[in-house]
């Protein structure tokens, strides 16, 4: 068992970490809520860059059960969770959660305080128009906080999949992750490279873009794929 003594950002427990497995983004946990290193390192950041978040206007796509999406709702009243739900009219709801597209949002101009999400642009067809979404129904001021994995090893951003009306073109052995609402998992569209924050600024002049990369065991943050972006409407 390897064990780092510290503090969770997303329980505030001090009981510290562990993990079986040397593969800490799926394995080290929160010894209190059982937390992984991503969701640390996104509730780090949403309280370093935006500490009055409960206070806000915040959506947050793709909630799973897990502590961090569940004390953004218990603690947030304007907290609105969505999922892309194929057989749900956008904008309609579904056991409490909204049936949203991020590349098509229903929200208005201007509405949001914050966009959250935890490994979802990788995902996507389209992240420019994710980008572009996010953007255009936040408020000046407002911040679009998440995660995605970045490969270290990779200088230019490659896609693996293409979504058309009649299917998917795979560009590379498919790949899937976890989805929260369904057992198939998800497709992974991209592998983003090191290019990523340069591609997010060309992609959406309106948003300040901030790629922060931390490393702290006292935290729990620490292995592989533990990127966090802080983007700001400034426009």
């Amino acid at each position: 068992m390897i064990t780092f003594e510290g503090t969770c950002p997303v329980c505030s427990a001090s009981e510290g970490f562990e993990s079986a497995d040397g593969w800490f983004r799926d394995h080290l946990l929160c010894r209190n809520c059982g937390s992984l290193p991503r969701e640390r390192a996104f509730h780090w950041a949403l309280e370093r860059f935006c500490p009055d978040w409960r206070t806000k206007q915040i959506h947050e796509s793709s909630p799973a059960e897990r502590p961090v999406s569940e004390r953004l709702a218990r603690e947030c009243r304007g907290y609105i969770g969505s999922h892309y739900y194929e057989d749900v009219p956008r904008g309609q709801t579904r056991d409490f959660f909204q049936s949203e597209d991020l590349q098509a949002l229903t929200f208005p101009d201007q509405s949001l305080d914050l966009h959250v999400h935890l490994d979802v642009m990788e995902h996507v067809n389209r992240p420019d128009k994710c980008l572009h979404e996010m953007a255009r129904t936040l408020k000046i001021g407002g911040m679009a906080i998440f995660t995605t994995p970045i490969y270290q090893d990779r200088t230019s951003t490659m896609r693996r999949a293409i979504y058309f009306e009649d299917g998917v073109e795979h560009l590379a052995e498919p790949e899937y992750h976890g989805n929260p609402i369904s057992g198939d998992g998800a497709l992974v569209t991209f592998h983003f490279g090191q290019d990523i924050s340069d591609l997010m600024r060309a992609w959406e002049p309106r948003m300040s873009v901030l790629r922060i990369l931390p490393d702290d065991p006292t935290i729990g943050v620490v292995g592989s794929f533990r990127d966090v972006f802080v983007l700001t409407r400034v426009s």
